[in-house]
């Protein structure tokens, strides 16, 4: 591709609109980049390692009780991968709603809601916090479904690093699935199963892992 063409693809480009963004990173990856060049050409910040990690053990393998938004994510996976994906999931919706909004804060995981009618989060980073070396996260609720957007309010700070509220969420949905195994009203039809308990054990392993491979990163 030649220079021209891959500056109209930067011109063309919004993270209102998923489609555009892909195009900009298949042409980068094209262009000879890896991923982290790509992310740092599309969103003009540089990305913590926890990203990659992420992507690098693969978006699903985590297994999560929460959903990846298409950006970043989508967007930090090579070609030689299957990426980005050609059309994005319905969170598009939510992240462009998001952009119109704040566009310094970028959605990276929709996280459901503790309990019964609590609302599901949006946890986002700030690309002005990313471009100080900062990778705090900040959440955001969302509006109850079947709406696709986000509730009045601010974002407010909820940790360091995507990782350490992950781990922290998941280990508080952990908790909670031991409880209810626990219960002696975990009986019959529609009761929790333990190796549902085991399966989220070794999400929250999966997850320390990672967090393990960041820090050696930092380290190193």
């Amino acid at each position: 591709m030649n220079r021209l063409d891959l500056a109209e693809l930067r011109a063309q480009a919004t993270r209102a609109d998923y489609a555009s963004m892909a195009r900009l990173a298949r042409a980068l990856y094209a262009d000879g980049l890896d991923a982290r060049e790509v992310l740092r050409e599309c969103y003009g910040v540089t990305f913590p390692d926890e990203v990659f990690a992420v992507v690098d053990a693969g978006l699903w393998a985590l297994d999560l009780r929460a959903n990846f938004t298409n950006q970043p994510w989508e967007l930090a996976v090579p070609p030689t991968r299957g990426g980005p994906a050609e059309r994005p999931d319905p969170l598009a919706e939510v992240e462009a709603r998001l952009w119109e909004r704040d566009p310094d804060l970028l959605p990276v995981l929709e996280v459901p809601g503790a309990g019964a009618g609590d609302a599901d989060r949006v946890l986002c980073y700030r690309l002005t916090e990313l471009r100080a070396g900062r990778p705090s996260v900040f959440a955001l609720a969302e509006e109850p479904y079947p709406a696709r957007g986000i509730a009045p309010g601010g974002a407010e700070r909820c940790g360091d690093c995507l990782l350490d509220v992950v781990r922290e969420e998941h280990a508080r949905t952990l908790r909670a699935l031991e409880e209810e195994l626990n219960s002696p009203w975990n009986v019959g039809a529609g009761s929790l199963a333990a190796d549902e308990v085991e399966d989220a054990r070794a999400t929250l392993e999966h997850i320390d892992r990672l967090r393990g491979t960041v820090d050696g990163q930092r380290d190193g």
